[in-house]
Protein backbone atom coordinates (compact mmCIF):
# COMPACT_ATOMS: atom_id res chain seq x y z
CA UNK A 1 0.00 0.00 0.00
CA UNK A 2 1.31 3.43 -0.95
CA UNK A 3 1.31 5.94 1.87
CA UNK A 4 1.83 9.66 1.28
CA UNK A 5 4.41 11.39 3.42
CA UNK A 6 3.38 13.06 6.66
CA UNK A 7 5.04 16.32 7.52
CA UNK A 8 6.41 16.45 11.05
CA UNK A 9 5.57 20.01 12.07
CA UNK A 10 8.01 20.04 14.97
CA UNK A 11 8.15 23.04 17.26
CA UNK A 12 11.93 23.05 16.87
CA UNK A 13 11.66 24.00 13.18
CA UNK A 14 12.59 27.63 12.52
CA UNK A 15 9.29 28.40 10.84
CA UNK A 16 9.93 32.07 9.93
CA UNK A 17 13.31 31.22 8.38
CA UNK A 18 11.87 28.30 6.40
CA UNK A 19 9.00 30.39 5.07
CA UNK A 20 11.32 33.33 4.33
CA UNK A 21 13.54 31.12 2.16
CA UNK A 22 10.69 29.45 0.29
CA UNK A 23 8.94 32.81 -0.02
CA UNK A 24 12.11 34.25 -1.57
CA UNK A 25 12.01 31.54 -4.21
CA UNK A 26 8.34 32.23 -4.89
CA UNK A 27 9.06 35.96 -5.20
CA UNK A 28 11.94 35.23 -7.61
CA UNK A 29 9.68 33.19 -9.87
CA UNK A 30 6.80 35.67 -9.74
CA UNK A 31 9.16 38.48 -10.84
CA UNK A 32 9.64 36.65 -14.12
CA UNK A 33 5.95 36.14 -14.87
CA UNK A 34 5.54 39.50 -16.65
CA UNK A 35 9.11 40.55 -17.47
CA UNK A 36 8.39 40.19 -21.19
CA UNK A 37 6.11 43.22 -20.96
CA UNK A 38 9.16 45.53 -20.97
CA UNK A 39 11.86 43.21 -22.37
CA UNK A 40 10.03 41.78 -25.38
CA UNK A 41 11.50 43.95 -28.14
CA UNK A 42 15.19 43.30 -27.33
CA UNK A 43 14.36 39.61 -26.82
CA UNK A 44 12.88 39.47 -30.33
CA UNK A 45 15.87 41.29 -31.80
CA UNK A 46 18.32 38.86 -30.15
CA UNK A 47 16.73 35.87 -31.92
CA UNK A 48 16.57 37.73 -35.26
CA UNK A 49 12.84 38.42 -35.39
CA UNK A 50 11.66 41.72 -36.79
CA UNK A 51 9.84 43.89 -34.27
CA UNK A 52 7.13 44.54 -36.87
CA UNK A 53 6.14 40.85 -36.70
CA UNK A 54 4.49 40.80 -33.27
CA UNK A 55 2.53 37.62 -34.00
CA UNK A 56 5.81 35.67 -33.76
CA UNK A 57 6.23 36.90 -30.19
CA UNK A 58 3.09 35.12 -29.01
CA UNK A 59 4.89 31.88 -27.95
CA UNK A 60 7.31 33.93 -25.82
CA UNK A 61 4.42 35.61 -24.06
CA UNK A 62 2.30 32.49 -23.60
CA UNK A 63 5.15 30.03 -22.93
CA UNK A 64 5.42 30.90 -19.23
CA UNK A 65 1.65 30.65 -18.75
CA UNK A 66 1.43 27.30 -20.58
CA UNK A 67 4.14 25.83 -18.39
CA UNK A 68 2.40 27.23 -15.32
CA UNK A 69 -0.93 25.68 -16.28
CA UNK A 70 0.57 22.34 -17.30
CA UNK A 71 2.10 21.52 -13.89
CA UNK A 72 -0.48 23.09 -11.60
CA UNK A 73 -2.90 20.11 -11.36
CA UNK A 74 -0.15 17.75 -10.14
CA UNK A 75 2.29 20.15 -8.43
CA UNK A 76 0.62 20.08 -5.04
CA UNK A 77 0.14 16.31 -5.18
CA UNK A 78 3.86 15.89 -5.74
CA UNK A 79 4.58 17.85 -2.57
CA UNK A 80 2.08 15.69 -0.67
CA UNK A 81 3.94 12.56 -1.70
CA UNK A 82 7.59 13.59 -1.77
CA UNK A 83 7.77 16.48 0.70
CA UNK A 84 7.31 20.23 0.39
CA UNK A 85 10.96 21.30 0.53
CA UNK A 86 12.16 18.54 -1.84
CA UNK A 87 9.57 19.45 -4.46
CA UNK A 88 10.25 23.15 -3.88
CA UNK A 89 14.00 22.69 -4.46
CA UNK A 90 13.47 20.53 -7.57
CA UNK A 91 11.04 23.04 -9.10
CA UNK A 92 13.29 26.00 -8.26
CA UNK A 93 16.15 24.16 -9.99
CA UNK A 94 13.88 23.62 -13.03
CA UNK A 95 13.08 27.34 -12.98
CA UNK A 96 16.81 28.15 -12.89
CA UNK A 97 17.49 25.78 -15.82
CA UNK A 98 14.70 27.48 -17.79
CA UNK A 99 16.33 30.83 -16.97
CA UNK A 100 19.65 29.51 -18.34
CA UNK A 101 17.98 28.40 -21.60
CA UNK A 102 16.22 31.76 -21.93
CA UNK A 103 19.33 33.86 -21.27
CA UNK A 104 21.54 31.84 -23.66
CA UNK A 105 18.91 31.34 -26.39
CA UNK A 106 20.28 31.71 -29.93
CA UNK A 107 16.87 30.92 -31.46
CA UNK A 108 13.16 31.42 -30.89
CA UNK A 109 12.60 27.74 -30.13
CA UNK A 110 15.10 27.72 -27.25
CA UNK A 111 13.72 31.01 -25.96
CA UNK A 112 10.20 29.57 -25.86
CA UNK A 113 11.45 26.33 -24.27
CA UNK A 114 13.21 28.31 -21.57
CA UNK A 115 10.10 30.34 -20.78
CA UNK A 116 8.02 27.14 -20.72
CA UNK A 117 10.33 25.53 -18.16
CA UNK A 118 10.41 28.72 -16.12
CA UNK A 119 6.62 28.67 -15.97
CA UNK A 120 6.52 24.98 -15.05
CA UNK A 121 9.08 25.36 -12.28
CA UNK A 122 7.74 28.67 -11.01
CA UNK A 123 4.11 27.56 -11.09
CA UNK A 124 4.79 24.44 -9.02
CA UNK A 125 6.33 26.57 -6.26
CA UNK A 126 2.99 28.21 -5.41
CA UNK A 127 1.03 25.21 -4.04
CA UNK A 128 4.18 23.81 -2.38
CA UNK A 129 4.74 27.04 -0.40
CA UNK A 130 1.04 27.45 0.47
CA UNK A 131 0.87 23.85 1.72
CA UNK A 132 4.12 24.32 3.65
CA UNK A 133 2.69 27.38 5.39
CA UNK A 134 -0.40 25.38 6.33
CA UNK A 135 1.85 22.56 7.65
CA UNK A 136 3.93 24.88 9.81
CA UNK A 137 1.08 26.88 11.35
CA UNK A 138 -2.05 25.38 12.91
CA UNK A 139 -5.62 26.15 11.89
CA UNK A 140 -6.54 29.54 13.28
CA UNK A 141 -3.01 30.92 13.03
CA UNK A 142 -2.27 30.41 9.37
CA UNK A 143 -4.34 33.12 7.64
CA UNK A 144 -1.76 35.93 8.24
CA UNK A 145 1.00 33.65 6.93
CA UNK A 146 -1.01 32.71 3.83
CA UNK A 147 -1.70 36.40 3.28
CA UNK A 148 2.02 37.19 3.47
CA UNK A 149 2.86 34.39 1.00
CA UNK A 150 0.18 35.61 -1.43
CA UNK A 151 1.36 39.21 -1.04
CA UNK A 152 4.93 38.18 -1.93
CA UNK A 153 3.69 36.59 -5.11
CA UNK A 154 1.57 39.59 -6.06
CA UNK A 155 4.37 42.08 -5.31
CA UNK A 156 6.68 40.10 -7.58
CA UNK A 157 4.12 40.28 -10.38
CA UNK A 158 3.81 44.06 -9.94
CA UNK A 159 7.58 44.70 -9.78
CA UNK A 160 8.52 42.28 -12.57
CA UNK A 161 8.00 44.65 -15.53
CA UNK A 162 9.76 47.49 -13.65
CA UNK A 163 12.71 45.22 -12.78
CA UNK A 164 12.95 44.03 -16.38
CA UNK A 165 12.88 47.60 -17.66
CA UNK A 166 15.71 48.67 -15.35
CA UNK A 167 17.93 45.71 -16.29
CA UNK A 168 17.17 46.00 -20.00
CA UNK A 169 18.00 49.72 -19.99
CA UNK A 170 21.33 49.09 -18.23
CA UNK A 171 24.61 48.24 -19.92
CA UNK A 172 24.15 44.56 -19.08
CA UNK A 173 21.14 44.01 -21.35
CA UNK A 174 17.97 41.91 -21.08
CA UNK A 175 19.73 38.54 -20.67
CA UNK A 176 20.78 39.49 -17.14
CA UNK A 177 17.13 39.40 -16.08
CA UNK A 178 17.50 35.63 -16.38
CA UNK A 179 21.21 35.14 -15.63
CA UNK A 180 20.68 36.61 -12.16
CA UNK A 181 18.02 34.00 -11.42
CA UNK A 182 20.61 31.21 -11.42
CA UNK A 183 22.83 32.30 -8.50
CA UNK A 184 19.76 33.49 -6.58
CA UNK A 185 18.08 30.09 -6.94
CA UNK A 186 21.32 28.29 -6.06
CA UNK A 187 21.71 30.37 -2.90
CA UNK A 188 18.14 29.59 -1.78
CA UNK A 189 18.58 25.85 -2.39
CA UNK A 190 21.92 25.87 -0.54
CA UNK A 191 20.30 27.58 2.46
CA UNK A 192 17.45 25.04 2.42
CA UNK A 193 19.74 22.01 2.01
CA UNK A 194 19.83 21.02 5.73
CA UNK A 195 16.03 20.95 5.78
CA UNK A 196 15.86 19.05 2.47
CA UNK A 197 18.19 16.37 3.84
CA UNK A 198 16.39 16.13 7.18
CA UNK A 199 14.17 13.19 8.12
CA UNK A 200 11.18 15.41 8.87
CA UNK A 201 9.68 14.67 5.45
CA UNK A 202 9.95 10.97 4.80
CA UNK A 203 9.88 10.11 1.12
CA UNK A 204 7.42 7.39 0.11
CA UNK A 205 6.77 5.88 -3.34
CA UNK A 206 3.54 6.99 -4.96
CA UNK A 207 1.60 6.98 -8.22
CA UNK A 208 0.46 10.12 -9.94
CA UNK A 209 -3.07 10.47 -11.27
CA UNK A 210 -2.24 11.16 -14.92
CA UNK A 211 -5.66 9.96 -16.13
CA UNK A 212 -7.44 12.40 -13.84
CA UNK A 213 -5.15 15.24 -14.94
CA UNK A 214 -5.86 14.52 -18.63
CA UNK A 215 -9.64 14.34 -18.09
CA UNK A 216 -9.67 17.61 -16.15
CA UNK A 217 -7.47 19.38 -18.70
CA UNK A 218 -9.64 18.21 -21.62
CA UNK A 219 -12.81 19.39 -19.88
CA UNK A 220 -11.34 22.80 -19.09
CA UNK A 221 -9.98 23.26 -22.63
CA UNK A 222 -13.33 22.40 -24.25
CA UNK A 223 -15.29 24.62 -21.87
CA UNK A 224 -12.97 27.56 -22.58
CA UNK A 225 -13.37 27.04 -26.35
CA UNK A 226 -17.15 26.77 -25.98
CA UNK A 227 -17.33 30.12 -24.20
CA UNK A 228 -14.78 31.98 -26.35
CA UNK A 229 -16.65 34.32 -28.71
CA UNK A 230 -14.58 34.31 -31.90
CA UNK A 231 -17.44 36.06 -33.79
CA UNK A 232 -19.17 38.19 -31.17
CA UNK A 233 -21.25 39.98 -33.77
CA UNK A 234 -23.08 36.66 -34.33
CA UNK A 235 -23.07 35.02 -30.90
CA UNK A 236 -21.84 35.69 -27.34
CA UNK A 237 -20.42 32.14 -27.23
CA UNK A 238 -18.07 30.05 -29.33
CA UNK A 239 -18.94 28.70 -32.77
CA UNK A 240 -18.79 25.13 -31.47
CA UNK A 241 -20.68 25.79 -28.25
CA UNK A 242 -23.45 23.28 -28.98
CA UNK A 243 -21.03 20.35 -29.10
CA UNK A 244 -18.07 21.65 -27.08
CA UNK A 245 -20.05 22.51 -23.94
CA UNK A 246 -21.78 19.11 -23.64
CA UNK A 247 -18.51 17.30 -24.38
CA UNK A 248 -16.72 19.29 -21.68
CA UNK A 249 -19.43 18.26 -19.20
CA UNK A 250 -18.90 14.63 -20.22
CA UNK A 251 -15.18 14.96 -19.50
CA UNK A 252 -15.93 16.52 -16.11
CA UNK A 253 -18.39 13.71 -15.32
CA UNK A 254 -15.76 11.14 -16.32
CA UNK A 255 -13.22 12.96 -14.14
CA UNK A 256 -15.53 12.80 -11.10
CA UNK A 257 -16.35 9.12 -11.78
CA UNK A 258 -12.68 8.21 -12.10
CA UNK A 259 -11.57 10.24 -9.09
CA UNK A 260 -14.14 8.50 -6.88
CA UNK A 261 -12.72 5.10 -7.80
CA UNK A 262 -8.96 5.55 -8.06
CA UNK A 263 -6.84 4.86 -5.00
CA UNK A 264 -4.75 8.03 -5.50
CA UNK A 265 -7.05 10.75 -6.87
CA UNK A 266 -5.85 14.07 -8.18
CA UNK A 267 -8.38 15.66 -5.84
CA UNK A 268 -10.68 13.95 -3.38
CA UNK A 269 -14.03 14.87 -4.94
CA UNK A 270 -15.86 13.79 -1.79
CA UNK A 271 -14.55 17.00 -0.27
CA UNK A 272 -17.19 18.87 -2.28
CA UNK A 273 -19.77 17.64 0.23
CA UNK A 274 -18.14 20.04 2.67
CA UNK A 275 -19.68 23.47 2.13
CA UNK A 276 -16.49 25.23 3.21
CA UNK A 277 -14.43 23.38 0.60
CA UNK A 278 -16.86 23.88 -2.29
CA UNK A 279 -17.60 27.44 -1.20
CA UNK A 280 -13.90 28.35 -1.09
CA UNK A 281 -13.39 26.89 -4.57
CA UNK A 282 -16.36 28.77 -6.06
CA UNK A 283 -15.46 32.03 -4.31
CA UNK A 284 -11.89 31.85 -5.59
CA UNK A 285 -13.11 31.18 -9.15
CA UNK A 286 -15.39 34.24 -9.04
CA UNK A 287 -12.56 36.40 -7.69
CA UNK A 288 -10.32 35.12 -10.50
CA UNK A 289 -12.90 36.17 -13.08
CA UNK A 290 -13.02 39.66 -11.60
CA UNK A 291 -9.23 39.93 -11.64
CA UNK A 292 -9.03 38.83 -15.27
CA UNK A 293 -11.63 41.39 -16.36
CA UNK A 294 -9.61 44.12 -14.65
CA UNK A 295 -6.28 42.96 -16.10
CA UNK A 296 -7.61 42.93 -19.66
CA UNK A 297 -10.17 45.71 -19.86
CA UNK A 298 -8.54 48.49 -17.87
CA UNK A 299 -5.53 48.73 -20.25
CA UNK A 300 -7.84 48.33 -23.27
CA UNK A 301 -10.12 51.06 -21.95
CA UNK A 302 -7.10 53.30 -21.37
CA UNK A 303 -5.94 52.77 -24.93
CA UNK A 304 -9.25 52.84 -26.80
CA UNK A 305 -11.07 55.56 -24.87
CA UNK A 306 -8.41 57.65 -23.12
CA UNK A 307 -5.88 57.40 -26.02
CA UNK A 308 -3.03 56.29 -23.74
CA UNK A 309 0.05 54.54 -25.08
CA UNK A 310 1.21 51.13 -23.81
CA UNK A 311 3.24 52.55 -20.92
CA UNK A 312 0.41 54.83 -19.84
CA UNK A 313 -2.04 51.93 -19.90
CA UNK A 314 0.34 49.81 -17.83
CA UNK A 315 0.78 52.58 -15.26
CA UNK A 316 -2.99 52.90 -14.95
CA UNK A 317 -3.24 49.17 -14.24
CA UNK A 318 -0.45 49.43 -11.63
CA UNK A 319 -2.84 51.45 -9.44
CA UNK A 320 -5.06 48.39 -9.19
CA UNK A 321 -2.20 45.89 -8.90
CA UNK A 322 -0.69 47.76 -5.94
CA UNK A 323 -3.86 47.21 -3.96
CA UNK A 324 -3.74 43.39 -4.30
CA UNK A 325 -0.64 42.60 -2.14
CA UNK A 326 -1.71 45.19 0.44
CA UNK A 327 -5.14 43.58 0.49
CA UNK A 328 -3.64 40.09 0.82
CA UNK A 329 -1.72 41.15 3.94
CA UNK A 330 -4.71 43.00 5.35
CA UNK A 331 -7.10 40.11 4.67
CA UNK A 332 -4.88 37.60 6.46
CA UNK A 333 -4.51 39.90 9.47
CA UNK A 334 -8.22 40.73 9.63
CA UNK A 335 -9.25 37.07 9.44
CA UNK A 336 -6.93 36.30 12.35
CA UNK A 337 -7.99 39.26 14.47
CA UNK A 338 -11.73 39.02 13.79
CA UNK A 339 -11.70 35.19 13.92
CA UNK A 340 -13.80 34.99 10.77
CA UNK A 341 -13.03 33.73 7.28
CA UNK A 342 -16.50 34.31 5.90
CA UNK A 343 -16.83 37.95 6.96
CA UNK A 344 -13.39 39.00 5.68
CA UNK A 345 -13.72 37.13 2.36
CA UNK A 346 -17.18 38.61 1.81
CA UNK A 347 -15.92 42.07 2.77
CA UNK A 348 -13.13 41.87 0.20
CA UNK A 349 -15.46 40.83 -2.61
CA UNK A 350 -17.98 43.55 -1.69
CA UNK A 351 -15.23 46.19 -1.80
CA UNK A 352 -14.09 44.89 -5.19
CA UNK A 353 -17.70 44.99 -6.43
CA UNK A 354 -18.02 48.60 -5.27
CA UNK A 355 -14.81 49.36 -7.17
CA UNK A 356 -16.20 47.85 -10.36
CA UNK A 357 -19.45 49.81 -9.96
CA UNK A 358 -17.34 52.97 -9.77
CA UNK A 359 -15.38 51.94 -12.85
CA UNK A 360 -18.65 51.33 -14.70
CA UNK A 361 -19.36 55.06 -14.42
CA UNK A 362 -16.16 56.18 -16.16
CA UNK A 363 -16.38 58.61 -19.06
CA UNK A 364 -13.96 60.79 -21.04
CA UNK A 365 -13.18 62.99 -18.05
CA UNK A 366 -12.90 60.33 -15.34
CA UNK A 367 -9.12 60.51 -15.08
CA UNK A 368 -9.05 64.23 -14.29
CA UNK A 369 -10.81 64.86 -10.93
CA UNK A 370 -8.24 64.98 -8.11
CA UNK A 371 -8.73 63.28 -4.77
CA UNK A 372 -5.73 64.30 -2.64
CA UNK A 373 -2.77 66.19 -4.08
CA UNK A 374 -1.56 64.42 -7.24
CA UNK A 375 -3.85 61.41 -6.62
CA UNK A 376 -6.96 61.35 -8.77
CA UNK A 377 -10.35 59.88 -7.99
CA UNK A 378 -9.64 57.18 -10.60
CA UNK A 379 -6.50 56.16 -8.66
CA UNK A 380 -8.61 55.62 -5.56
CA UNK A 381 -11.23 53.60 -7.44
CA UNK A 382 -8.61 51.34 -9.02
CA UNK A 383 -6.79 50.85 -5.70
CA UNK A 384 -10.07 49.99 -3.93
CA UNK A 385 -10.82 47.35 -6.57
CA UNK A 386 -7.40 45.75 -6.18
CA UNK A 387 -7.57 45.99 -2.39
CA UNK A 388 -10.85 44.09 -2.33
CA UNK A 389 -9.55 41.36 -4.64
CA UNK A 390 -6.50 41.01 -2.40
CA UNK A 391 -8.44 40.86 0.89
CA UNK A 392 -10.28 37.77 -0.34
CA UNK A 393 -7.17 35.67 -0.96
CA UNK A 394 -5.97 34.69 2.54
CA UNK A 395 -9.29 33.83 4.23
CA UNK A 396 -10.46 31.74 1.28
CA UNK A 397 -7.12 29.91 1.07
CA UNK A 398 -7.09 29.27 4.81
CA UNK A 399 -10.71 28.06 4.79
CA UNK A 400 -9.99 25.41 2.17
CA UNK A 401 -6.66 24.30 3.66
CA UNK A 402 -8.29 23.96 7.08
CA UNK A 403 -10.75 21.46 5.59
CA UNK A 404 -8.35 19.09 3.83
CA UNK A 405 -6.17 16.65 5.73
CA UNK A 406 -2.44 17.03 6.15
CA UNK A 407 -1.74 14.47 3.42
CA UNK A 408 -3.90 16.41 0.92
CA UNK A 409 -2.82 19.99 1.56
CA UNK A 410 -0.61 20.21 -1.51
CA UNK A 411 -3.37 18.89 -3.76
CA UNK A 412 -5.81 21.26 -2.05
CA UNK A 413 -3.52 24.25 -2.69
CA UNK A 414 -3.16 23.23 -6.34
CA UNK A 415 -6.92 22.86 -6.67
CA UNK A 416 -7.47 26.31 -5.17
CA UNK A 417 -5.13 27.89 -7.71
CA UNK A 418 -6.64 25.88 -10.58
CA UNK A 419 -10.10 27.15 -9.60
CA UNK A 420 -8.80 30.72 -9.69
CA UNK A 421 -7.38 30.08 -13.16
CA UNK A 422 -10.65 28.45 -14.25
CA UNK A 423 -12.52 31.51 -13.06
CA UNK A 424 -10.11 33.75 -14.97
CA UNK A 425 -10.64 31.78 -18.19
CA UNK A 426 -14.31 30.82 -18.01
CA UNK A 427 -15.64 33.89 -16.24
CA UNK A 428 -13.73 36.24 -18.49
CA UNK A 429 -14.93 34.38 -21.60
CA UNK A 430 -18.55 34.72 -20.47
CA UNK A 431 -18.35 38.40 -19.56
CA UNK A 432 -16.20 39.42 -22.53
CA UNK A 433 -18.24 37.40 -25.02
CA UNK A 434 -21.51 38.92 -23.85
CA UNK A 435 -20.04 42.42 -23.79
CA UNK A 436 -18.69 42.15 -27.33
CA UNK A 437 -21.93 40.63 -28.58
CA UNK A 438 -23.89 43.52 -27.03
CA UNK A 439 -21.49 46.05 -28.63
CA UNK A 440 -21.99 44.58 -32.10
CA UNK A 441 -25.75 44.43 -31.56
CA UNK A 442 -25.78 48.11 -30.56
CA UNK A 443 -23.70 49.19 -33.58
CA UNK A 444 -25.14 46.86 -36.22
CA UNK A 445 -27.46 49.59 -37.58
CA UNK A 446 -24.68 52.20 -37.76
CA UNK A 447 -23.19 52.74 -41.22
CA UNK A 448 -20.18 55.04 -41.74
CA UNK A 449 -21.08 57.96 -44.03
CA UNK A 450 -19.38 58.17 -47.43
CA UNK A 451 -17.52 61.40 -48.22
CA UNK A 452 -18.03 61.82 -51.97
CA UNK A 453 -20.45 64.58 -52.84
CA UNK A 454 -22.25 64.34 -49.50
CA UNK A 455 -22.65 67.94 -48.25
CA UNK A 456 -23.49 66.77 -44.71
CA UNK A 457 -20.53 64.38 -44.42
CA UNK A 458 -18.80 66.22 -41.55
CA UNK A 459 -21.93 66.31 -39.38
CA UNK A 460 -22.85 62.71 -40.23
CA UNK A 461 -19.33 61.47 -39.51
CA UNK A 462 -19.26 63.31 -36.17
CA UNK A 463 -22.62 61.74 -35.27
CA UNK A 464 -21.37 58.29 -36.31
CA UNK A 465 -18.19 58.65 -34.25
CA UNK A 466 -20.19 59.82 -31.23
CA UNK A 467 -22.49 56.79 -31.45
CA UNK A 468 -19.58 54.33 -31.76
CA UNK A 469 -17.77 55.90 -28.78
CA UNK A 470 -20.99 55.71 -26.77
CA UNK A 471 -21.36 52.05 -27.71
CA UNK A 472 -17.79 51.40 -26.55
CA UNK A 473 -18.53 53.05 -23.20
CA UNK A 474 -21.77 51.11 -22.90
CA UNK A 475 -19.87 47.87 -23.54
CA UNK A 476 -17.34 48.57 -20.80
CA UNK A 477 -20.05 49.76 -18.42
CA UNK A 478 -21.97 46.52 -19.02
CA UNK A 479 -18.86 44.37 -18.48
CA UNK A 480 -17.89 46.13 -15.25
CA UNK A 481 -21.45 46.00 -13.88
CA UNK A 482 -21.77 42.31 -14.73
CA UNK A 483 -18.44 41.71 -12.95
CA UNK A 484 -19.68 43.64 -9.90
CA UNK A 485 -22.80 41.44 -9.76
CA UNK A 486 -20.65 38.30 -10.02
CA UNK A 487 -18.44 39.51 -7.16
CA UNK A 488 -21.49 40.21 -4.99
CA UNK A 489 -22.66 36.65 -5.68
CA UNK A 490 -19.19 35.48 -4.62
CA UNK A 491 -19.50 37.49 -1.41
CA UNK A 492 -22.85 35.82 -0.68
CA UNK A 493 -21.32 32.38 -1.34
CA UNK A 494 -18.41 33.13 1.01
CA UNK A 495 -20.72 34.42 3.75
CA UNK A 496 -22.99 31.38 3.48
CA UNK A 497 -20.45 28.57 3.14
CA UNK A 498 -17.05 29.30 4.69
CA UNK A 499 -16.59 27.55 8.01
CA UNK A 500 -15.97 29.70 11.11
CA UNK A 501 -12.32 30.17 11.95
CA UNK A 502 -10.93 27.30 14.02
CA UNK A 503 -9.32 28.01 17.37
CA UNK A 504 -5.49 27.91 17.30
CA UNK A 505 -4.21 24.44 18.13
CA UNK A 506 -1.60 21.93 17.02
CA UNK A 507 -3.32 19.13 15.17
Amino acid sequence: MITPFRSARLRSVNRPALLALTGAGLFLASLDAYVVVTALLPMLTSVHIAVNRPEQATPIITGFLLGYLAVMPIAGGLSDRFGRTRVFAACLALFAFGSFLTASAPSLSQLVTGRLLQGAGGGALVPAVLALAADLYPAGDRSPVLGAVSALQEIGSVLGPLWAGLVTASSFGWTWIFWLNIPAAALIIWALWPEIRSRREERRPANLDWVGALLATAGLALLTLALYAANPEQSPGGAGFLWQAPLSLLFFAAFVWYERRTSHPLINVRRFRDSSFSGSALTNAIAGAGLMVALVYIPVLANAVFSMNASGSALLLVRLMLGIPIGALLGGWLAYRLRSYRFVAALGLVLAAVGFVMLSGWNEGSLKPHLIGPLTLADGELFLTGLGLGIEIAPVSAALLDVVGEAERGAGASFLIVMRLVGMLVGFSLVAGFGLWEFHRATAHLLPPLPGLNPNFAAQFAFYTLKVEQAIFDEYHLIFRATAIALLIGAAVAAATLRPLARPRWQ
